[in-house]
C-alpha cells in the first residue's frame, strides 16, 4: 500500500521568463460579420476581462490606467483593452518532453506514486490537495469540491469525509431523499451514482492528473484506522458539522439592503477590523460554534473520540488515468491509461496518448 504523507521538502519557486505582450494591433484582422455577432452578445456589464491583467505595477501598454467602466461595449474603454491587449497565457516549459519511455507502462498507480513524490513539489503546495467531482442522478447534475488524497493502494484512491447530508456529496453517491444519513451505507444505492473523478494540479512542476471511476465505500473498519490519526480537534468537528446543512441565508432584498451600508463596503473593501467576531452581523457561524461546544462537552472525559456512524472513507477505483504535461503553445503531453480488465495485480491496461 501507498501511503501519502505529507512531502517534507523545500525548493526554491519555479520561475518561467516573463514573456513579451501580444498586441491584438499587430494582427490586423479585418472586421467580418461573425466579430458583429459576437460584439452583440457580448454582457451589459463585464465585471472581469483578460485585458485588465498587467504584470504588478505596471498599466497595459498605452494607457494610464483609466477607470474601470461599468458597462461594456465595442466602443467602450474597456473593451478597447481587452482587443488592443489580449491576455498573456502562461507559456509552459519547466519539463521536458514526455515521452512514453518516461511513464510506467503497465501500472498508472505506481505512474502518480512516482508524480507524487517529485522531489521539486514543495510541502507548501499541498500536493494532495485534489478536486472530487460526482453527479446528481438522474438529474446529471454534477458538483465538485475540494478534498484530501490520504491513501493509494492497490485498488485505487482513498479520501475520507462526512456523507452524513443528502444535501451534499453524501445524497449524490449513496443517493436517496434528502435529510440526513444516519450511518454511512456499504454500498451506493440505485438512487446514487457510483461514477466519480479525482483531478490533481501541481502548477509548480506543469503536471496534472485526472482519474475517473468506480466509487467505493471502505468498510467501518477501515475507515477507523484513518480516524485514530486525526487530531482530536478535527474529530470533534467531524461530529458537530451538518456538512452541506444549511446554516443561515437571507434573501436577495435583505441582501441588497444589507449592501448598502457603509460598514459592509468598508469590509469589502479589505478593512476588517481587529474586533470582526464581535462586530460582524450572525450569519449562521454561530450555530456552528454552538455545536462545537455541545460535541466538546459531550466527549470531555473520553480519550478515544468514536468514530461519526456518517463519517468515512470512499475509494475511487480507477477505470482511466490520464498524465498531463505542460508543453509550449499549448501542445501538451497527455497519456492515458485506460483499464482493460482484470482485477487485482492481474489488472491490465491500454496506453493511449491524446491530442492536446
Amino acid at each position: 500500500m501507498f501511503r501519502a504523507p505529507a512531502l517534507r521538502l523545500a525548493v526554491d519557486s519555479l520561475r518561467t521568463p516573463r514573456q513579451p505582450r501580444l498586441t491584438y494591433s499587430s494582427i490586423q484582422q479585418p472586421k467580418t460579420k461573425t466579430m458583429d455577432a459576437y460584439a452583440d452578445r457580448r454582457p451589459k456589464k463585464l465585471i472581469f476581462a483578460p485585458g485588465d491583467i498587467a504584470p504588478e505595477g505596471e498599466a497595459p501598454e498605452g494607457t494610464t490606467n483609466p477607470p474601470s467602466s461599468d458597462t461594456s461595449t465595442p466602443t467602450s474603454t474597456t473593451e478597447t483593452q481587452v482587443l488592443s491587449h489580449a491576455a498573456r497565457a502562461h507559456q509552459f516549459g519547466t519539463n521536458p518532453p514526455l515521452t512514453i519511455s518516461q511513464i510506467h507502462g503497465t501500472n498508472p498507480l505506481h505512474q502518480f506514486n512516482t508524480w507524487f513524490r517529485d522531489p521539486r513539489l514543495p510541502a507548501s503546495s499541498a500536493p494532495e490537495t485534489c478536486t472530487l467531482a460526482t453527479a446528481s442522478m438522474p438529474s446529471g447534475r454534477v458538483s465538485a469540491r475540494t478534498v484530501y488524497l490520504k491513501e493509494l493502494d492497490e485498488r485505487g484512491w482513498v479520501v475520507y469525509s462526512n456523507w452524513g447530508s443528502r444535501e451534499g456529496k453524501g445524497g449524490q453517491v449513496f443517493g436517496g431523499e434528502k435529510g440526513e444519513l444516519g450511518a454511512m451505507p456499504e454500498s451506493i444505492t440505485a438512487e446514487g451514482n457510483k461514477w466519480g473523478a479525482l483531478t490533481f494540479s501541481w502548477a509548480t512542476v506543469e503536471r496534472s492528473v485526472r482519474v475517473e471511476g468506480l466509487l467505493e465505500p471502505l468498510s467501518r473498519e477501515e475507515s477507523e484506522l484513518y480516524w485514530r490519526t486525526r487530531e482530536r480537534g478535527s474529530q470533534i468537528g467531524g461530529w458537530a458539522s451538518w456538512q452541506s446543512r444549511v446554516l443561515w441565508e437571507a434573501g436577495a432584498d435583505v441582501m441588497a439592503e444589507r449592501q448598502r451600508r457603509k460598514s459592509v463596503a468598508g469590509l469589502q473593501d479589505g478593512v476588517v477590523p481587529g474586533d470582526i467576531d464581535r462586530t460582524d452581523d450572525e450569519d449562521g457561524r454561530g450555530l456552528l460554534e454552538t455545536k462545537v461546544k455541545e460535541m466538546e462537552e459531550k466527549f470531555r472525559d473520553v480519550e478515544e473520540i468514536p468514530l461519526p456512524p456518517f463519517w468515512g472513507g470512499v475509494r475511487l477505483v480507477p477505470e482511466s488515468v490520464e498524465f498531463w504535461q505542460g508543453r509550449r503553445s499549448r501542445l501538451h503531453d497527455r497519456f492515458r491509461f485506460v483499464r482493460e480488465g482484470g482485477e487485482g495485480d492481474g489488472v491490465k491496461w491500454r496506453v493511449q496518448r491524446l491530442s492536446p
